[in-house]
């Protein structure tokens, strides 16, 4: 199997008073220019929005781009790297590399998983190996579903996402304890099974977490996630942060969705 290899490097300033330094390393199949400078113009403001909970100053990213997703199938089986479903993209927590597997759905699908995929070493980095599987994967979806503007990220919730959350609560299908509680398997699993349900309920929290809930309220979620001696449930946790407690955050969420 063919594999090109090429390395690029580039600087971030994310503020007059703070420099982040990122190195992104480009691996298999070469992206086109453009693509680079999209990719990295776009890293910039994930990097932006990681910062505030306490990402490393100087980060390496690792994207290794396969055209053809034949090849890419073999080459993750070679590395002993499995996928859940047909994903058109992993991260590899152990290689701490994003894989892109073809990009045969175009050029803006690719670069919408890349940005999906590097999302996750951004939360490894904040939240340690196992964050909790809707905040990693809302996270991913979130910035999946930006584009950069002249006045910065614009992030799109799609209608059919707001209308399979609607149809969530009316068929009583929303149960956010056991949701935000749950392991990475059992999310995988409702995920595979039912419409898309994991990954749609994980973007629609995070989104009203980023977008609804004020930053200091997120940031005090974060750093209670990122308390390694506290083992407190997430629903806990949001219970003693959240004003109003966890019922109250339950109702928020609902009557922004509805």
């Amino acid at each position: 199997m063919r594999v090109l290899s090429l390395l690029f490097s580039f600087f971030i300033f994310y503020s007059l008073l703070n420099a982040q330094t990122v190195k992104i390393e480009y691996s298999g199949d070469p992206l086109p220019d453009k693509d680079r400078r999209d990719i990295e113009q776009f890293i910039s403001h994930e990097v932006n929005f990681y910062t505030q909970f306490g990402l490393p100053d100087t980060l390496t990213l690792q994207l290794h781009v396969f055209e053809d997703r034949k090849e890419a199938l073999k080459y993750l089986e070679s590395v002993n790297i499995s996928l859940p479903f047909k994903a058109s993209g992993v991260y590899s927590p152990k290689l701490q590399k994003a894989f892109i597997l073809g990009r045969e759905k175009g050029r803006e699908r690719s670069l919408a998983i890349i940005y999906h995929e590097l999302s996750h070493h951004f939360v490894r980095q904040i939240l340690g190996k196992f964050p909790p599987s809707w905040l990693n994967e809302g996270l991913s979806e979130y910035f999946e579903h930006c584009k950069v503007t002249k006045k910065g990220l614009r992030h799109t919730f799609t209608e059919y996402e707001q209308g399979r959350i609607r149809t969530m609560y009316m068929l009583g299908e929303v149960d956010l304890p056991t949701f935000l509680n749950s392991g990475h398997g059992k999310f995988m699993k409702r995920q595979a099974t039912d419409e898309q349900y994991s990954y749609i309920l994980a973007h629609a929290l995070v989104t009203f977490w980023i977008e609804t809930v004020s930053k200091d309220i997120l940031k005090s979620l974060i750093a209670s996630l990122q308390n390694k001696n506290d083992s407190s449930t997430v629903s806990e946790r949001i219970d003693r942060i959240y004003p109003g407690g966890f019922r109250q955050f339950e109702k928020d969420f609902e009557a922004a969705y509805k």
